[in-house]
Protein backbone atom coordinates (compact mmCIF):
# COMPACT_ATOMS: atom_id res chain seq x y z
CA UNK A 1 0.00 0.00 0.00
CA UNK A 2 1.29 3.06 -0.84
CA UNK A 3 0.95 6.11 1.69
CA UNK A 4 0.78 9.72 0.47
CA UNK A 5 2.98 12.92 2.23
CA UNK A 6 -1.06 13.51 3.56
CA UNK A 7 -1.36 10.34 5.04
CA UNK A 8 1.78 10.39 7.06
CA UNK A 9 1.12 13.95 8.09
CA UNK A 10 -2.26 13.09 9.79
CA UNK A 11 -1.04 9.71 11.19
CA UNK A 12 2.02 11.47 12.71
CA UNK A 13 -0.32 14.59 14.06
CA UNK A 14 -3.04 11.79 15.55
CA UNK A 15 -0.51 9.41 16.69
CA UNK A 16 1.49 12.45 18.83
CA UNK A 17 -1.82 13.41 20.12
CA UNK A 18 -3.22 10.10 20.86
CA UNK A 19 -6.44 10.74 18.42
CA UNK A 20 -6.77 14.06 19.68
CA UNK A 21 -5.91 16.11 16.58
CA UNK A 22 -5.87 15.85 12.60
CA UNK A 23 -4.96 17.25 9.41
CA UNK A 24 -8.02 17.17 6.87
CA UNK A 25 -7.41 18.99 3.68
CA UNK A 26 -9.19 21.48 1.79
CA UNK A 27 -10.59 21.43 -1.38
CA UNK A 28 -7.18 23.35 -2.92
CA UNK A 29 -5.19 20.11 -0.83
CA UNK A 30 -4.48 22.49 1.98
CA UNK A 31 -3.88 21.25 5.52
CA UNK A 32 -6.13 22.44 8.04
CA UNK A 33 -4.42 21.28 12.13
CA UNK A 34 -7.85 20.38 14.17
CA UNK A 35 -8.81 19.66 17.47
CA UNK A 36 -11.64 16.97 18.23
CA UNK A 37 -14.00 18.53 20.85
CA UNK A 38 -16.16 15.35 22.05
CA UNK A 39 -19.84 16.26 22.42
CA UNK A 40 -20.87 16.87 26.31
CA UNK A 41 -23.82 17.69 27.99
CA UNK A 42 -24.70 21.10 29.83
CA UNK A 43 -25.25 19.39 32.98
CA UNK A 44 -21.98 17.57 32.99
CA UNK A 45 -20.41 21.28 33.64
CA UNK A 46 -22.70 22.56 35.52
CA UNK A 47 -26.33 21.72 36.10
CA UNK A 48 -27.25 25.40 36.32
CA UNK A 49 -26.48 25.34 32.09
CA UNK A 50 -29.54 22.87 31.87
CA UNK A 51 -29.51 19.88 30.52
CA UNK A 52 -28.90 17.76 26.90
CA UNK A 53 -26.07 18.85 24.30
CA UNK A 54 -24.20 21.88 24.38
CA UNK A 55 -26.06 23.78 21.33
CA UNK A 56 -22.55 23.58 20.02
CA UNK A 57 -22.95 19.98 19.57
CA UNK A 58 -26.89 20.45 17.78
CA UNK A 59 -26.32 21.33 14.12
CA UNK A 60 -29.38 21.57 11.48
CA UNK A 61 -31.27 18.88 14.38
CA UNK A 62 -28.36 16.72 14.67
CA UNK A 63 -26.76 15.68 17.50
CA UNK A 64 -23.12 15.58 16.37
CA UNK A 65 -20.71 13.69 18.39
CA UNK A 66 -17.77 15.83 18.00
CA UNK A 67 -16.89 19.06 16.44
CA UNK A 68 -13.03 20.08 15.43
CA UNK A 69 -11.63 23.61 15.68
CA UNK A 70 -8.72 25.00 14.15
CA UNK A 71 -5.56 24.54 16.43
CA UNK A 72 -4.29 28.13 15.52
CA UNK A 73 -5.57 31.04 14.46
CA UNK A 74 -6.49 31.18 10.55
CA UNK A 75 -4.39 31.83 7.83
CA UNK A 76 -5.30 32.37 4.38
CA UNK A 77 -3.51 31.06 1.63
CA UNK A 78 -4.69 30.63 -1.80
CA UNK A 79 -8.81 31.88 -1.12
CA UNK A 80 -9.01 29.17 1.86
CA UNK A 81 -8.85 29.67 5.62
CA UNK A 82 -6.70 27.40 7.35
CA UNK A 83 -4.96 26.28 10.83
CA UNK A 84 -1.73 25.65 10.98
CA UNK A 85 1.63 25.90 12.87
CA UNK A 86 4.19 29.09 12.43
CA UNK A 87 2.26 31.49 10.67
CA UNK A 88 1.32 35.28 11.32
CA UNK A 89 -2.76 35.02 11.41
CA UNK A 90 -4.33 37.08 8.65
CA UNK A 91 -6.55 39.83 8.90
CA UNK A 92 -10.27 39.67 7.78
CA UNK A 93 -13.70 41.12 7.74
CA UNK A 94 -16.28 39.06 8.95
CA UNK A 95 -18.12 38.28 5.18
CA UNK A 96 -14.69 37.51 4.34
CA UNK A 97 -13.82 35.40 7.24
CA UNK A 98 -17.25 33.29 6.52
CA UNK A 99 -16.49 33.22 2.84
CA UNK A 100 -12.83 31.51 3.35
CA UNK A 101 -13.89 29.37 5.88
CA UNK A 102 -16.82 27.68 3.63
CA UNK A 103 -14.66 27.96 0.59
CA UNK A 104 -12.08 25.47 2.20
CA UNK A 105 -14.59 23.28 1.74
CA UNK A 106 -17.93 20.69 2.95
CA UNK A 107 -17.71 20.64 6.53
CA UNK A 108 -15.22 23.80 7.11
CA UNK A 109 -17.03 26.99 8.53
CA UNK A 110 -15.98 29.63 10.61
CA UNK A 111 -15.74 28.93 14.62
CA UNK A 112 -19.07 29.56 15.95
CA UNK A 113 -19.99 31.31 19.16
CA UNK A 114 -21.61 28.09 20.52
CA UNK A 115 -18.35 26.67 19.66
CA UNK A 116 -16.00 29.05 21.30
CA UNK A 117 -18.12 28.56 24.10
CA UNK A 118 -18.38 25.01 23.92
CA UNK A 119 -14.43 25.23 24.35
CA UNK A 120 -14.42 27.54 27.13
CA UNK A 121 -16.59 25.66 29.62
CA UNK A 122 -14.57 22.53 29.07
CA UNK A 123 -11.57 24.36 29.10
CA UNK A 124 -13.01 25.54 32.66
CA UNK A 125 -14.29 22.16 34.02
CA UNK A 126 -11.63 19.97 32.64
CA UNK A 127 -8.73 22.00 34.00
CA UNK A 128 -10.67 22.32 38.01
CA UNK A 129 -12.98 24.67 37.87
CA UNK A 130 -11.13 27.05 39.47
CA UNK A 131 -10.15 30.71 38.11
CA UNK A 132 -9.74 30.96 33.94
CA UNK A 133 -6.31 28.95 33.05
CA UNK A 134 -5.71 29.88 29.97
CA UNK A 135 -2.61 32.79 28.96
CA UNK A 136 -1.72 34.04 25.96
CA UNK A 137 0.05 37.04 24.01
CA UNK A 138 -1.55 40.19 25.95
CA UNK A 139 1.29 42.40 25.73
CA UNK A 140 2.84 42.56 22.63
CA UNK A 141 4.22 39.23 22.11
CA UNK A 142 4.32 38.09 25.95
CA UNK A 143 1.31 37.38 28.93
CA UNK A 144 0.89 40.21 30.99
CA UNK A 145 0.56 37.94 33.29
CA UNK A 146 3.30 35.80 33.03
CA UNK A 147 6.12 38.25 31.08
CA UNK A 148 8.30 35.48 30.86
CA UNK A 149 6.05 33.18 28.74
CA UNK A 150 6.87 34.60 24.91
CA UNK A 151 5.74 33.72 21.44
CA UNK A 152 8.04 34.34 18.49
CA UNK A 153 6.61 38.26 17.10
CA UNK A 154 5.37 38.36 13.32
CA UNK A 155 7.53 41.20 13.08
CA UNK A 156 10.75 39.80 14.59
CA UNK A 157 10.95 42.27 17.13
CA UNK A 158 11.44 41.57 21.12
CA UNK A 159 8.54 40.51 23.27
CA UNK A 160 6.98 43.21 24.80
CA UNK A 161 8.50 45.68 22.30
CA UNK A 162 5.47 48.37 22.46
CA UNK A 163 5.82 49.54 18.42
CA UNK A 164 5.32 47.17 15.43
CA UNK A 165 3.10 44.75 14.80
CA UNK A 166 2.96 42.58 17.94
CA UNK A 167 0.74 39.44 16.64
CA UNK A 168 3.17 36.26 17.43
CA UNK A 169 3.37 33.37 14.68
CA UNK A 170 0.60 30.51 15.34
CA UNK A 171 1.16 28.44 17.97
CA UNK A 172 5.01 29.70 19.09
CA UNK A 173 3.79 30.40 22.81
CA UNK A 174 4.09 28.06 25.71
CA UNK A 175 1.45 25.19 26.79
CA UNK A 176 0.14 27.72 28.80
CA UNK A 177 -1.19 28.96 25.68
CA UNK A 178 -2.96 26.54 25.07
CA UNK A 179 -6.70 25.44 26.02
CA UNK A 180 -5.79 22.40 27.87
CA UNK A 181 -2.38 22.90 28.92
CA UNK A 182 -0.66 20.45 26.37
CA UNK A 183 0.85 20.06 22.88
CA UNK A 184 -2.52 18.61 21.68
CA UNK A 185 -4.42 21.83 22.69
CA UNK A 186 -5.61 24.84 20.93
CA UNK A 187 -3.59 27.60 20.95
CA UNK A 188 -3.61 31.36 21.34
CA UNK A 189 -7.33 31.42 22.43
CA UNK A 190 -6.82 34.24 24.61
CA UNK A 191 -4.97 37.43 23.31
CA UNK A 192 -2.77 37.61 19.66
CA UNK A 193 -5.73 38.55 17.51
CA UNK A 194 -9.55 39.26 18.17
CA UNK A 195 -11.57 36.33 16.48
CA UNK A 196 -14.79 37.10 14.23
CA UNK A 197 -16.97 34.37 14.95
CA UNK A 198 -20.26 33.03 13.58
CA UNK A 199 -24.15 33.07 14.50
CA UNK A 200 -23.99 36.08 16.89
CA UNK A 201 -24.79 39.77 15.94
CA UNK A 202 -26.15 42.68 18.02
CA UNK A 203 -29.41 44.51 15.76
CA UNK A 204 -29.36 47.86 17.50
CA UNK A 205 -28.41 46.28 20.82
CA UNK A 206 -31.09 43.11 20.44
CA UNK A 207 -28.97 40.00 21.02
CA UNK A 208 -29.49 37.74 17.75
CA UNK A 209 -28.45 34.27 17.20
CA UNK A 210 -28.83 30.59 14.64
CA UNK A 211 -30.44 28.36 16.75
CA UNK A 212 -28.14 25.81 18.18
CA UNK A 213 -25.39 25.63 15.99
CA UNK A 214 -26.58 26.20 12.73
CA UNK A 215 -24.67 28.44 11.92
CA UNK A 216 -21.89 25.87 10.84
CA UNK A 217 -24.39 24.53 8.32
CA UNK A 218 -23.02 25.07 4.61
CA UNK A 219 -26.66 26.96 4.18
CA UNK A 220 -26.37 28.95 7.12
CA UNK A 221 -26.99 32.57 6.32
CA UNK A 222 -26.22 35.31 8.50
CA UNK A 223 -26.42 38.08 6.05
CA UNK A 224 -28.14 41.51 7.40
CA UNK A 225 -31.07 40.46 6.04
CA UNK A 226 -31.60 36.66 6.85
CA UNK A 227 -34.57 35.32 8.03
CA UNK A 228 -32.58 32.70 10.14
CA UNK A 229 -31.46 35.12 12.94
CA UNK A 230 -33.74 34.83 16.12
CA UNK A 231 -34.04 37.05 19.03
CA UNK A 232 -34.05 35.62 22.80
CA UNK A 233 -36.77 36.23 24.84
CA UNK A 234 -36.05 37.29 28.56
CA UNK A 235 -38.95 35.69 30.04
CA UNK A 236 -38.53 31.94 28.77
CA UNK A 237 -35.32 31.55 26.80
CA UNK A 238 -37.33 30.75 23.82
CA UNK A 239 -36.07 32.07 20.57
CA UNK A 240 -38.58 34.53 18.95
CA UNK A 241 -38.44 36.83 15.31
CA UNK A 242 -36.41 39.78 16.09
CA UNK A 243 -37.99 42.58 17.48
CA UNK A 244 -40.55 40.96 19.43
CA UNK A 245 -41.42 42.94 22.96
CA UNK A 246 -39.49 41.36 25.47
CA UNK A 247 -36.26 40.15 24.15
CA UNK A 248 -32.86 40.43 25.40
CA UNK A 249 -30.71 43.56 24.59
CA UNK A 250 -27.41 44.70 25.22
CA UNK A 251 -27.53 48.61 25.89
CA UNK A 252 -25.37 51.55 28.28
CA UNK A 253 -26.16 51.49 32.01
CA UNK A 254 -30.01 53.16 32.32
CA UNK A 255 -28.54 55.56 34.57
CA UNK A 256 -26.17 56.88 31.92
CA UNK A 257 -27.44 59.04 28.48
CA UNK A 258 -25.89 58.76 25.25
CA UNK A 259 -23.56 62.09 24.33
CA UNK A 260 -24.74 64.49 21.54
CA UNK A 261 -21.69 64.72 20.21
CA UNK A 262 -19.59 62.49 17.89
CA UNK A 263 -16.85 61.62 20.25
CA UNK A 264 -15.92 57.88 21.37
CA UNK A 265 -17.18 57.77 24.71
CA UNK A 266 -17.18 54.77 27.13
CA UNK A 267 -20.47 55.15 29.09
CA UNK A 268 -19.93 52.37 31.64
CA UNK A 269 -21.31 48.71 32.32
CA UNK A 270 -22.90 46.70 29.62
CA UNK A 271 -26.84 46.34 31.19
CA UNK A 272 -28.37 43.36 30.19
CA UNK A 273 -32.26 44.63 29.51
CA UNK A 274 -35.53 43.61 27.58
CA UNK A 275 -36.09 47.68 26.66
CA UNK A 276 -32.81 49.85 25.22
CA UNK A 277 -32.51 53.56 25.30
CA UNK A 278 -33.02 55.60 22.07
CA UNK A 279 -30.47 57.16 20.57
CA UNK A 280 -30.42 60.95 19.98
CA UNK A 281 -31.82 61.82 16.35
CA UNK A 282 -29.43 60.44 13.79
CA UNK A 283 -27.63 57.89 15.50
CA UNK A 284 -27.34 54.53 13.88
CA UNK A 285 -24.01 55.06 11.90
CA UNK A 286 -19.86 54.78 12.68
CA UNK A 287 -20.18 58.60 13.45
CA UNK A 288 -21.20 58.00 17.01
CA UNK A 289 -18.95 55.89 18.89
CA UNK A 290 -20.55 55.72 22.34
CA UNK A 291 -20.50 52.42 23.49
CA UNK A 292 -20.75 50.69 26.70
CA UNK A 293 -18.16 48.08 28.73
CA UNK A 294 -17.18 46.13 31.57
CA UNK A 295 -15.52 43.01 32.58
CA UNK A 296 -17.56 39.63 31.46
CA UNK A 297 -18.27 38.79 35.03
CA UNK A 298 -19.84 42.46 36.03
CA UNK A 299 -22.55 42.54 32.82
CA UNK A 300 -25.23 44.39 34.80
CA UNK A 301 -28.55 42.67 34.74
CA UNK A 302 -31.67 44.89 34.46
CA UNK A 303 -34.22 44.78 37.70
CA UNK A 304 -36.82 41.58 36.83
CA UNK A 305 -34.56 39.77 34.38
CA UNK A 306 -33.86 36.29 35.20
CA UNK A 307 -30.95 35.60 33.14
CA UNK A 308 -32.20 32.29 30.79
CA UNK A 309 -30.00 29.63 30.73
CA UNK A 310 -29.45 29.44 27.18
CA UNK A 311 -27.68 32.47 27.75
CA UNK A 312 -25.43 31.41 29.95
CA UNK A 313 -24.43 28.56 27.70
CA UNK A 314 -23.18 30.76 25.02
CA UNK A 315 -20.87 32.41 27.04
CA UNK A 316 -23.42 35.99 26.63
CA UNK A 317 -23.92 36.29 30.27
CA UNK A 318 -21.80 34.95 33.35
CA UNK A 319 -23.34 31.40 34.92
CA UNK A 320 -20.58 31.93 37.52
CA UNK A 321 -17.81 33.95 38.39
CA UNK A 322 -15.49 31.65 37.41
CA UNK A 323 -14.85 31.94 33.88
CA UNK A 324 -14.31 35.50 34.73
CA UNK A 325 -11.34 36.60 32.64
CA UNK A 326 -12.27 39.24 29.48
CA UNK A 327 -13.91 42.33 28.58
CA UNK A 328 -17.52 42.84 27.13
CA UNK A 329 -18.14 45.57 24.92
CA UNK A 330 -21.27 46.89 23.11
CA UNK A 331 -22.21 49.26 20.82
CA UNK A 332 -26.46 49.32 21.11
CA UNK A 333 -27.22 50.50 17.51
CA UNK A 334 -26.61 49.17 14.20
CA UNK A 335 -25.63 45.96 13.03
CA UNK A 336 -22.39 44.27 15.41
CA UNK A 337 -20.66 41.67 14.58
CA UNK A 338 -18.50 39.63 17.46
CA UNK A 339 -15.12 38.89 17.94
CA UNK A 340 -13.92 36.63 20.68
CA UNK A 341 -10.66 36.43 22.96
CA UNK A 342 -8.37 40.00 22.92
CA UNK A 343 -5.29 41.20 21.39
CA UNK A 344 -1.73 41.35 21.58
CA UNK A 345 -2.57 45.34 23.50
CA UNK A 346 -5.78 44.25 25.11
CA UNK A 347 -3.49 42.81 28.77
CA UNK A 348 -6.21 42.21 31.26
CA UNK A 349 -9.14 42.91 28.71
CA UNK A 350 -8.36 40.20 26.64
CA UNK A 351 -9.48 35.94 28.01
CA UNK A 352 -11.51 33.29 26.96
CA UNK A 353 -14.57 35.33 28.05
CA UNK A 354 -13.54 38.70 26.42
CA UNK A 355 -16.39 39.82 23.45
CA UNK A 356 -16.36 42.62 21.39
CA UNK A 357 -19.85 43.81 20.23
CA UNK A 358 -18.28 46.90 18.75
CA UNK A 359 -18.36 47.11 14.80
CA UNK A 360 -19.77 46.57 11.41
CA UNK A 361 -19.15 43.53 9.36
CA UNK A 362 -17.20 45.56 6.96
CA UNK A 363 -14.36 46.07 10.10
CA UNK A 364 -10.90 45.05 9.02
CA UNK A 365 -7.58 45.83 11.36
CA UNK A 366 -4.66 43.98 11.30
CA UNK A 367 -5.31 42.68 14.99
CA UNK A 368 -8.36 40.98 13.68
CA UNK A 369 -8.42 37.24 12.33
CA UNK A 370 -10.27 34.60 12.67
CA UNK A 371 -10.50 30.47 13.30
CA UNK A 372 -11.93 27.61 11.14
CA UNK A 373 -13.55 24.92 12.57
CA UNK A 374 -15.38 21.44 11.25
CA UNK A 375 -18.41 19.34 11.51
CA UNK A 376 -19.37 16.41 9.49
Amino acid sequence: MIFSVKDSLRQAVEAASGGLCTVMYTKKGQPVFLRRIPRFNLEDIDPALGTGPHPAFLVGGEVKSEVWIGMYPGYVSNGELISVPGVAPSAMTFDQAVSYAKAAGPGFHLMTNAEWAAVAFLTWKSRGAGDDPVRGNTQWGRSHEAPWETGVRADGLAPGTTSGDGKTLTGSGPLSWRHDGTPAGIADLVGNVWEWVAGLRLMNGEIQILPNNDAALPNADMSPTSTQWRAIRASDGALVAPGTSGTLKYDIDPNKAYSDDNTAQDLGPVALRTARQTPPAGWGSDTYQDHASAMYKDLVVDTGITVPSLLKALMLAPHTTSITKGRLYARPYGERLPLRGGAWWNGGDAGLAALDLLNPRGFRLWSVGARPAFVL
